[in-house]
């Protein structure tokens, strides 16, 4: 049976698991866990367990997304 994929984002629980994260931004697992380790990235450490909360996430996309925005107005 297929692994279930999370598609929308009401589907995300509030607090996602590294694999729930891998599967809505469709990235591979070493990326993921790449990501986790980047220092604005709001992940949420429990000794060697990673989460990350559904919002911080949502957040966070924004926040990438308005910065790649005005760096390509910046340079066109």
């Amino acid at each position: 049976m297929a692994a279930a994929t999370i598609k929308d984002i009401r589907e995300l629980p509030e607090i996602l698991t590294m694999k729930q994260v891998q599967e809505f931004l469709g990235l591979s697992k070493p990326k993921t866990y790449e990501l986790a380790h980047i220092a604005d990235f709001p992940v949420i450490r429990f000794g060697r367990v990673l989460r990350v909360s559904r919002e911080s996430l949502l957040s966070w996309l924004d926040k990438q997304t308005e910065h790649t925005r005005w760096h390509w107005f910046r340079f066109v």
